[in-house]
């Protein structure tokens, strides 16, 4: 047969209907699979998830048995295939029964430290993905690892316990960085996460972290916790509904750290609406990003709950309850409501609520030059206690 251009041409568009055609909607994976993944007799395994998200058609979907057992990883899952923009690839548990969503347990080898595997180690190529109703146990430092720079990552409904941390990106081999841009990460919790629940670095840009829950798992001397920490140039992020409780750094010598909540000089762009932090040895939001903004944000049992590092800021609607000191004789350091670390700050506080059984004070400056406007407030408390820098306090109204 002879072929011409012409015939070629109208070829093509069967070629990729043919081509199309071949890729699943939906794939299934169970433990101890060992099939292709195109039923549930024939499950795959997850080691196979990579070839699986290339396999399947974008807007497709990998069902992860949970109902058949526990999948044991010793290694990390890597992955550097994805969907298309608009048609995510999602991986989800469900009941291969009924076919409803149910969380799909995931079991790790925890080692101390960072220590032990990561879960999934999102690579280069891994975009538009969805995972959720996943259950993490004793993994490190990532249940999900971005080790690459990626786009448009959702993950939703996770569990977790016994962690180093649930979201990390850390950049792997040949990788210069491993920024994540369009983040969601929403509706996670768990307990004794011990270095914090998520880091956010790089250039990670375009984030939202809403109805997320973590109490940490408090350390002797050791590294710093943190709740939720942005650090390096990560911006336009906004936590919404989040609680971070108990991220604390023990006999750390003369200042104990951990916090509920951070970031850091070269972020920006941070928003902060309805998050709480409790219980941690040091701030319970630690903010250094010029112009952050905490709006009906809670900080309660902190040793300074509100800790403000920035020349700008705006509290909208806060409240702090009870800050505590913990460090007893061995640390240098005291409690107070909001602590204002700027040489020229120019903080604003609106409608500040405080309650103190203690009148510990209000605000604390560490330079003279600094100053904070409020805008109303109520106090619960003995006495009202503005602390040694009360005339850098302009109280606009009541």
């Amino acid at each position: 047969m002879r072929l011409t251009r012409r015939s070629l041409i109208a070829a093509m568009p069967l070629a990729a209907a043919c081509s199309g055609a071949a890729r699943a909607q939906v794939l299934h994976v169970a433990p101890g699979g060992e099939g292709d993944g195109g039923s549930w007799e024939n499950a795959a395994s997850l080691r196979d998830l990579d070839d699986l998200i290339g396999r399947v058609a974008p807007g497709g979907e990998i069902l992860l048995a949970a109902n058949r057992g526990v999948y044991e990883l010793e290694g990390a899952i890597q992955v550097a295939s994805g969907g298309r923009a608009g048609r995510r690839v999602r991986v989800r548990g469900v009941n291969t029964l009924s076919g409803e969503t149910q969380w799909a347990v995931l079991r790790g080898v925890r080692g101390g430290g960072e220590e032990g595997a990561d879960g999934f180690r999102l690579l280069r190529g891994a975009n538009h993905l969805h995972f959720s109703h996943l259950s993490f146990e004793r993994f490190g430092n990532g249940c999900f690892r971005a080790g690459g720079p990626i786009s448009d990552l959702t993950i939703e409904d996770c569990t977790f316990d016994t962690v180093y941390r649930f979201f990390e990106n850390t950049a792997s081999d040949g990788e210069r960085q491993a920024s994540v841009r369009s983040l969601v990460l929403r509706r996670c919790f768990g307990e004794n996460a011990e270095r914090g629940f998520a880091r956010i670095r790089y250039a990670s840009s375009n984030g939202l972290i809403e109805d997320c829950r973590a109490r940490g798992l408090p350390n002797e001397e050791g590294y710093i916790p943190a709740g939720c920490a942005l650090d390096d140039e990560a911006h336009t992020i906004t936590l919404r509904r989040c609680v971070m409780e108990n991220f604390q750094q023990w006999r750390a010598g003369d200042y104990w750290n951990g916090d509920g909540f951070s970031d850091e000089f070269d972020n920006h762009g941070i928003v902060y609406e309805a998050c709480e932090a409790r219980g941690s040895t040091d701030g319970g939001f630690d903010c250094k990003s010029e112009g952050v903004v905490l709006r009906d944000c809670v900080a309660e049992d902190n040793k300074r709950n509100f800790r403000i590092w920035s020349a700008e800021a705006t509290l909208e609607r806060c409240t702090s309850r009870n800050p505590n000191f913990r460090g007893e004789a061995e640390e240098s350091a005291s409690a107070c409501h909001v602590w204002i670390g700027h040489e020229e700050a120019n903080v604003r506080i609106d409608d500040l609520t405080v309650v103190d059984a203690a009148a510990e004070p209000i605000v604390e400056f560490e330079h003279d030059d600094a100053r904070v406007e409020i805008r109303g407030f109520t106090l619960d408390a003995p006495r009202e206690n503005w602390g040694e820098g009360q005339d850098q306090v302009e109280i606009v109204s009541r």
